[in-house]
């Protein structure tokens, strides 16, 4: 009788402890929502940066992104980056993370101009002379000026200078995009303000009967450029004219600015 009283207990507790390890499996396998807009929204709202969404973004089992043209416009809206958007494109399209370029010591197997990046909306300038520097976007602001039956509108970034600062007056910049970057990406001249401590770009006006060159840089700012196809995904960009000592950006049709500078 003390065995059987003994045998029970044991029993018992070996099939609670079956039952919890089942309860724990079937938990496991439970399949994981795709990560939506509303979940990168949500991380950027909360002060996550660029590079740690975008690796949720990489390292989620499954997406459910809607990234029409409106959807875009509301991400931006929302304070999401154009490198976490870019992700956003690259992850829907299915596409695989590219190489990184040659290692340590090693040559080029396309000399002059070989990406040595990945992500999609990431851009390089280069220079006659070698140079290579990976642009950054920034943000901006707008700002619009009553001048008698002309409202004049202007984009305005923080800064007098850019960071990059080149002295070549005809640079190349490689933009990594899935599709042409004519229409979608300009590139312009920034005017200082030093009163505001800015740099702007002129955009579309808007007259007493209509309004122009909505949602572009005004053609006195832009500076043309010829584009050539160069890989997967990557964009060959190369000024028609050479660039004036200033203040430069590849401007692109969500607000942002990949800036640059030109020195004497």
């Amino acid at each position: 009788m003390t065995v059987g009283r003994m045998t029970r207990p044991r029993w018992a507790s070996c099939a609670a402890a079956l039952m919890l390890a089942l309860s724990g499996m079937v938990i496991a396998q439970a399949p994981t929502a795709p990560l939506t807009n509303d979940d990168v929204v949500k991380m950027a709202k909360m002060g996550f940066g660029a590079d740690l969404i975008e690796a949720k973004i990489n390292q989620a089992p499954a997406v459910n992104f809607k990234l029409e043209v409106d959807d875009l416009s509301k991400l931006k809206a929302a304070g999401v980056s154009q490198a976490v958007i870019s992700s956003m494109l690259k992850r829907s399209s299915g596409g695989a993370p590219a190489a990184t370029g040659p290692g340590p010591g090693s040559q080029p197997s396309v000399p002059y101009g070989t990406p040595g990046y990945s992500d999609l909306g990431r851009v390089k300038i280069l220079t006659a002379n070698g140079g290579s520097f990976d642009l950054r976007s920034i943000g901006g602001t707008m700002s619009t000026t009553f001048a008698y039956v002309t409202t004049l509108m202007h984009a305005n970034y923080p800064g007098e200078k850019a960071d990059v600062r080149i002295q070549d007056k005809r640079p190349t910049l490689l933009i990594r995009s899935p599709n042409s970057p004519k229409g979608h990406f300009y590139l312009v001249s920034a005017e200082v303000d030093s009163k505001d401590g800015t740099r702007s770009v002129k955009m579309g006006n808007s007259k007493f009967l209509g309004v122009k060159n909505v949602g572009a840089p005004d053609t006195d700012n832009q500076m043309p450029y010829d584009v050539v196809a160069e890989g997967t995904d990557t964009w060959r960009l190369t000024p028609t004219k050479d660039l004036k000592p200033g203040e430069y950006g590849l401007w692109s049709s969500i607000g942002e600015m990949f800036d640059f500078g030109i020195d004497p």
